[in-house]
């Protein structure tokens, strides 16, 4: 091979042209051995190799030999259709989501404004209608440079429509924004400022001192709120809300405060009748002891010290009242709910021992009756009925001493109110084997001391809020 023809050989590599390399060469031009119904054959060349593989789109030449290889490459003219065919599906899916988000969405926009009373300028819904004519005139073009265009052209319109539609929807936005500000003062006013002032006003008429903190900072927020109602523009009246709500959250708290003050006259007369009732309690469970044969002088006194204490915190607790400091007020409040609640509790566990005590003597009484009454019938049963009855009869004479023991206890001064317990639990309980030996004489079993023990000797009268009466 000649230097000439490497030279065109580099040369045809270099550019492609297979066209030239064939003139140059002395080989047929690929494309003037294609079929005109446009298929594909093999190219026609003397010194070139009989190709075995039959492509769908054409062979790759090799440029040096000018001969067809039997590998496989794309036609460009078929390339360029499978562009040109996914190029009109991108932009045909372009154009539908433009009908969906460009002109359905300002066709809202403008209604929008017309449910705001607000007048959009006539150029938008002319801009509106090139986008609709633009749109129905691309849906008919099927090449994809002029849907391309078509596509810009209609994106330029939706910018210059956006544009023009912004300004009047920031006007429209501002005066909605004002309108929403001004009914929110105008709910501000009736569930803050007026509802402060009622609760004033009714805190008066009970006679309740209110705090300055709450006068004070009710005359701040209404002269906030009076600058808010002069603001003409959103922002304005925004800035004058934010701080006309940082001073009523102060305000709030305090009328907190308020709230209790005006619930305490309710809750003093409460404590008062609660008061007089365990005085009159009291004054009945300690004329009691000054009658009774037991020396109840320690719980007397006891007792009267735990009605003084809570007496004290009561009357702290209206002197607190009267003069407005809730701090004093909430620190009485919680010594009462621990403290007082304590020493209520204490006096009504007095009040069940004095009446305890009280009826001991009493009731040790009717068990000694008891007790000769049942040996009385021990003997007629043993007389008459010739039944032994030595088992009852030592049962009861082990009851006898434990009668006698607790007559010495409830004598004792000062009185043991838990020893004298144990001592009546002991006879009840000796009592109760008496009964179980008495049955089993008369062959079935039966109370013969009927109610000999009955609870209402330990039991304190009802009381409102005691603990189950009893010696402790």
């Amino acid at each position: 091979m000649s230097l000439f023809s490497s030279l065109a050989s580099f040369l045809l590599g270099l550019y492609g042209v297979a066209f030239v390399g064939a003139q140059m060469l002395d080989v047929p031009s690929p494309q003037s051995s294609y079929p005109s119904d446009g298929g594909y054959s093999t190219p026609v060349q003397s010194n070139c190799p009989e190709l075995s593989t039959q492509c769908p789109f054409g062979y790759l030449y090799d440029n040096a030999s000018g001969c067809a290889t039997n590998e496989c490459a794309p036609d460009p003219a078929i390339q360029q259709q499978e562009f040109d065919a996914q190029c009109i599906k991108d932009q045909q899916r372009s154009l539908k989501d433009f009908s969906q988000y460009q002109i359905k969405d300002g066709e809202r926009r403008l209604k929008e404004l017309v449910r705001n009373k607000v007048t959009a300028p006539v150029e938008l819904q002319g801009l509106i209608n090139q986008m609709k004519a633009g749109y129905t005139s691309a849906l008919g073009l099927t090449e994809c440079q002029g849907l391309n265009t078509a596509t810009q052209d209609l994106y330029q319109l939706s910018n210059e429509f956006n544009d023009r539609i912004r300004d009047v929807e920031d006007v429209m936005n501002a005066a909605r924004c004002l309108k929403d500000a001004q009914r929110e003062l105008k709910e501000f006013e009736g569930y803050s400022i007026k509802e402060v002032e009622r609760k004033i006003l009714r805190a008066k008429k009970q006679k309740v001192a209110i705090p300055e903190a709450i006068t004070a900072g009710l005359a701040q927020v209404k002269a906030l709120f009076a600058e808010a109602k002069k603001a003409t523009e959103c922002q304005d009246m925004q800035d004058a809300k934010s701080e006309m709500h940082s001073v009523n959250n102060d305000l709030q708290e305090h009328t907190m405060q308020l709230d209790f003050l005006i619930q305490m006259p309710q809750m003093i007369k409460q404590i008062t009748r609660e008061m007089k009732n365990i005085e009159r309690q009291w004054k009945t469970a300690s004329n009691k002891a000054k009658k009774s044969k037991a020396d109840l002088s320690d719980l007397v006194a006891r007792g009267q010290g735990l009605l003084d204490a809570m007496q004290g915190i009561f009357n702290e607790l209206k002197s607190a009242l009267a003069s407005g400091n809730f701090e004093l007020m909430r620190d009485v409040m919680e010594r009462g709910d621990s403290e007082a609640r304590e020493y209520e509790e204490e006096i009504f566990e007095i009040i069940r021992t004095i009446d305890a005590l009280s009826n001991a003597p009493r009731y040790l009484k009717d068990l000694d009756r008891r007790v000769k009454d049942t040996r009385r019938q021990a003997k007629d049963m043993a007389r008459f009925e010739k039944m032994d009855t030595s088992g009852l009869t030592a049962c009861l004479d082990n009851v006898q001493p434990l009668i006698d023991a607790a007559k010495a206890e409830v004598n004792r001064r000062p009185a043991d109110p838990d020893a004298t317990a144990d001592a009546i639990s002991a006879i009840e309980e000796g009592l109760s084997d008496c009964d179980e030996v008495r049955s089993s004489l008369e062959g079935k079993r039966q109370e013969f001391f009927g109610e000999f023990i009955p609870d209402q000797i330990f039991n304190a009268p009802a009381l409102p809020a005691p603990p189950p009466p009893a010696f402790r």
